[in-house]
């Protein structure tokens, strides 16, 4: 079923506009969206590559300054980056290849809490072992796979308990068959803690699956086409995961010819 008017929000983009200057151009990745999340969503950003998906949650994540409109985060405007707000990229190469899983998490711990490093460790323990590598605590990201990997950065975002865990097309990098894994291992952490999470994907089944809704974006610039809430609770799965993925491709793909899902 599609919404609007929702009652104010937990995080609002409105009326944002990103721009950024490339070879003596004005270039615009974003034009004009609007939309809100509510504490305890799972919002995807869908859309085509190139459509400025990243872009928009690199400025969620105070990371570029809005050439125009605004972000709020529990009523206070999004100006710079922050602890309230975890990032999980697409990149493998995101933890420290120094330490190991462990100390990954706990020098984000000690970074984020004024804590001991004893007491960090004894937290990021807690949560290797909610992302299953408790066993792996001592490893270093050149002895982790890349599924492993991502865990770790997931583990430390939750360690973090930011109000919100933006994650970048983790998965994309991932084999079919550990990308399905993760995706299932996700929903069981949310359905642990009940973070609010901001996904960015290009593939319509990831958002189907993730998703409880999905913002759909045009290409290149970015402007919301549509927005659609997910219930898969209330499907009888096979035939209505169908039906909606392929309504999610008739309103993304309605006024092009090519196109890859």
């Amino acid at each position: 079923m599609l919404k609007s008017n929702r009652s104010p929000s937990f995080l609002e983009v409105k009326n944002l506009t990103l721009q950024y200057k490339t070879g003596g151009y004005l270039l615009t990745a974003i034009h004009d969206i609007s939309f809100k999340v509510e504490k305890s969503d799972r919002l995807v950003l869908l859309g085509s590559s190139g459509c400025g998906k990243s872009t928009i949650l690199k400025a969620i994540g105070g990371f570029i300054k809005p050439s125009h409109g605004s972000i709020t985060l529990n009523g206070k405007e999004v100006k710079k980056p922050g602890f309230d707000r975890a990032v999980v990229f697409q990149e493998f190469d995101q933890l420290l290849p120094w330490k190991s899983a462990l100390e990954n998490v706990a020098f984000a711990i000690q970074a984020s809490k004024k804590i001991s490093k004893k007491e960090a460790e004894e937290e990021a323990e807690v949560f290797l072992k909610k992302v299953n590598l408790q066993k792996f605590a001592n490893s270093y990201p050149h002895e982790l796979s890349g599924g492993m990997k991502q865990r770790v950065a997931i583990a430390r975002c939750l360690a973090l308990k930011s109000k919100v865990i933006l994650m970048d097309e983790p998965f994309a990098s991932l084999d079919a068959l550990t990308r399905q894994k993760m995706q299932e291992e996700l929903l069981e952490l949310w359905t642990d803690t009940q973070f609010t999470l901001i996904f960015v994907t290009h593939s319509i089944d990831e958002a189907i699956t993730l998703g409880t809704r999905i913002v759909m974006l045009s290409p290149h610039p970015g402007e919301v086409i549509e927005e659609i809430d997910v219930d898969l609770s209330s499907f009888d799965y096979y035939p209505e995961f169908a039906e909606l993925k392929e309504r999610i491709s008739r309103i993304l793909f309605r006024d092009q010819l090519d196109y890859v899902i």
